[in-house]
């Protein structure tokens, strides 16, 4: 046959792609420069590994996959149920057939012939019941360098010749202790207040009012009339009719009590 050529193996036809085709392998393969992400594309880095190329340790297995039933590494991760306790149902001959004594417990302290004595509660409180977290209670106190010493009165005492006082809001007179506001000299009674008090605790009161109403009425001081410890008779004198120990007495009380009721 004229013409025909005869090829047992074509010539390879040469790549030209810049290197593009060769064969590259991750590196590093192994160490602390191999990142998770270079580790999951890495793949089998050798050619044909064989089953017994793959070696792991029992103390590797079993700090990786620990079993508090007792189970081995491969073991089914199902459901089990746990396994018998054999401890728990000893031999025959491990039982103590022997009763225990009765441990003859003390009547009394010490085998005496006293009665025990009951153990009594205390009536004082304890260290968390005291309120640490707010001011010490303190009396208002004017001193001048420790030559006069004098202790304000919490209930102001107003000592005229006659009682002038009267409620700006019942204009009555009031009865016993009352409020006073010393900046604008307005006198209000105890039912007044105690009625004004329970409207700011009224849900319907505007914010704007309470708020208002708070400021006004902070600024009232407990005051009272001078009648109880001496008589004027209409007059600048007057006559006491209430022994001196005992009208400091009351006034000591009063301002321990007042300390307290302010908090």
């Amino acid at each position: 046959m004229e013409g025909f050529i005869y090829v047992v193996n074509p010539p390879e036809i040469p790549r030209v792609a810049f290197g593009s085709c060769m064969e590259r392998i991750t590196l590093p393969i192994s160490g602390p420069g191999l990142s998770s992400f270079m580790r999951k594309i890495q793949g089998e880095v050798r050619d044909f590994p064989g089953p017994f190329e793959y070696v792991h340790s029992k103390e590797a297995l079993d700090k990786k996959y620990p079993s508090a039933y007792g189970y081995s590494s491969f073991a089914s991760k199902l459901p089990r149920l746990p396994p018998t306790d054999i401890s728990r149902f000893p031999p025959i001959g491990a039982y103590n057939v022997e009763p225990k004594k009765k441990i003859k417990q003390a009547a009394r302290p010490f085998n005496i012939g006293t009665k025990r004595v009951q153990i009594k509660k205390l009536v004082t409180p304890c260290p968390a019941d005291y309120a640490a977290d707010q001011p010490r209670a303190s009396l208002n106190i004017c001193s001048a360098f420790g030559s006069r010493r004098i202790i304000w009165p919490a209930v102001a005492v107003i000592c005229t010749p006659v009682n002038i006082a009267k409620c700006s809001k019942c204009n009555k007179t009031p009865v016993g202790d009352y409020f006073h506001q010393f900046q604008l000299n307005l006198d209000m009674c105890r039912r007044c207040m105690n009625k004004q008090l329970k409207m700011l605790k009224r849900c319907s009161t505007d914010l704007f009012y309470r708020a208002r109403m708070r400021t006004e009425l902070s600024l009232y001081r407990p005051v009272r009339y001078c009648d109880f410890f001496h008589d004027h008779q209409g007059t600048t004198a007057a006559i006491q009719h209430m022994p001196t120990s005992t009208l400091r007495y009351k006034i000591k009380t009063e301002n321990y009590i007042y300390m307290f009721k302010k908090r």
